[in-house]
């Protein structure tokens, strides 16, 4: 039985990584029969202006900015969206005030607010964190809300009944019962927010990977566009397995 399951692993392992050698093979074909105006470079052509933005450091400064802003403006979303989801679940009247109006607002992508930010603020770093916290805001507080009313109301009254303190109803009840959907919250939050990011970036910006694209292409380094492209994609993919992991782990007790 664990070499059957080994073997189908192994199987499809090997299946996920064929499509991409397939993408790989038609790039190189496509390059060399000069297709796309004869501007489209071949893989060696990109490995080889990989390793020249990596011995000259012009890649990772790009990426170490693009991360430091995430990190900042994801974490001031969560502090916001958290908190926010809490309250309008647990006061039905004040969400009957504040829903219909972000609501509203949920409706607008990120992008739209680019160019009023940048008439407010200016293209300095205010600008990129607020289209973070944009982004990540709205999955975070309705998840946060729809964990909230996931929790069993018998778990109030056995809360009401031990005459918990409001620390001990977030600590003890609130946080572990909607765990499930905060979670998945959070990791459509950061999604949402990289790549609202990327195109903050290459509207508002004269660094990170967003930039990096926008300024390769008025340069017309094609090479060096499919180098941030390919990082943004590489990136934000370990975002997503690192979430899956947090998940696992926190919600370990869900396959006890």
């Amino acid at each position: 039985m664990g070499r059957w399951k080994e073997a189908h692993r192994i199987h499809g392992l090997l299946r996920g990584v064929a499509f991409p050698f397939l993408v790989i093979g038609l790039w190189w074909w496509a390059a060399s029969h000069r297709l796309g105006g004869g501007i489209l470079p071949g893989p060696k052509d990109t490995l080889d202006a990989f390793a020249r933005l990596l011995s000259s450091g012009e890649l990772q400064s790009h990426v170490g900015i693009s991360l430091l802003r995430i990190i900042q403006g994801f974490l001031l979303a969560a502090a916001l969206a958290i908190p926010s989801g809490i309250l309008v679940a647990s006061f039905p009247g004040f969400g009957q005030l504040v829903l219909p109006t972000l609501e509203f607002l949920r409706q607008i992508p990120p992008v739209a607010w680019i160019p009023v930010l940048i008439m407010v603020l200016g293209i300095g770093e205010a600008t990129k964190l607020a289209v973070i916290i944009y982004a990540a805001f709205f999955p975070i507080f309705l998840n946060t809300i729809l964990g909230m009313t996931q929790i069993d109301h018998q778990f109030w009254e056995v809360a009401r009944l031990l005459q918990f303190s409001r620390k001990e109803v977030l600590r003890e009840l609130i946080l572990p019962g909607a765990a499930p959907s905060l979670i998945a919250g959070l990791r459509l939050g950061l999604s949402n927010s990289w790549r609202a990011l990327v195109a903050a970036e290459m509207l508002a910006a004269f660094t990170g990977l967003g930039y990096m694209i926008m300024a390769a292409r008025s340069l017309v380094r094609m090479e060096e566009m499919f180098i941030g492209i390919v990082t943004i994609g590489l990136l934000g993919l370990l975002f997503d397995w690192g979430w899956k992991a947090v998940e696992k782990h926190v919600l370990r007790w869900r396959t006890r």
